[in-house]
């Protein structure tokens, strides 16, 4: 009669243990997917603010001063999530999330757009190229981001030159040993000589200490 007694009440608490464990599990997982969404959300209040910004039918007087403010509050914004959250990804964000465009495109965008922040400042060139380290940010597209600064700022208006080779053209084969070992650092291959261009005597902008 106790053994009997003994099985009825193991298994009444038995039964109420595990569906303690599976609503605790459930109310994890809605909190998870919560935290997850208003990271999101995040992300996509900067991308918002960064294409809206760049939509031609705006018409506005301070456009280019608007413009520089909205791209260097986005940045620091991204730079706030990034070390706070860490590099946005699947995995920090759900699959359902991350495959919204404002989502997965929200730091390049805005990493795009302020490519002086990472040739001159250090400690933004060193965070962004950890994440390349890790797989989380391609590393052509780090260079692209830094040869955008290069060709904004190119000396030849007309023929506007870049540093590490990228989507926006060859690097001069003047600077093949700098551009290679640069190349390095960010987890890019060496140029070969038919990857780059000869720039002849022209004045060019190579990467100077970052502080």
């Amino acid at each position: 009669m106790r053994l009997f007694i003994f099985l009825v009440l193991f298994s009444v608490y038995g039964c109420s243990s595990s569906s303690q464990l599976k609503k605790s599990e459930q109310e994890h997982t809605v909190k998870q997917n919560q935290i997850k969404d208003s990271l999101a959300f995040e992300l996509c209040q900067i991308y918002g603010l960064d294409q809206g910004i760049r939509d031609s039918s705006l018409k506005f007087d301070t456009r280019q001063a608007t413009t520089l403010a909205l791209d260097t509050l986005n940045f620091n914004k991204v730079v706030a999530f990034v070390t706070a959250n860490g590099f946005p990804t699947h995995k920090l964000l759900g699959i359902e999330n991350f495959d919204k465009e404002c989502v997965a495109l929200a730091v390049p965008a805005v990493l795009l757009h302020n490519p002086n922040r990472l040739v001159k400042e250090k400690k933004y060139f060193d965070l962004f190229l950890n994440e390349v380290k890790k797989n989380n940010l391609d590393a052509s597209y780090f260079a692209t981001i830094l040869d955008k600064y290069y060709w904004v700022y190119s000396k030849n208006k007309e023929t506007r030159r870049v540093f590490y080779g990228s989507q926006f053209g060859k690097p001069c084969i003047q600077t093949k040993d700098a551009t290679n070992k640069a190349r390095i650092e960010i987890g890019l291959k060496p140029l070969e000589d038919d990857g780059f261009l000869d720039c002849g005597d022209e004045e060019l902008d190579r990467p100077k200490k970052r502080i």
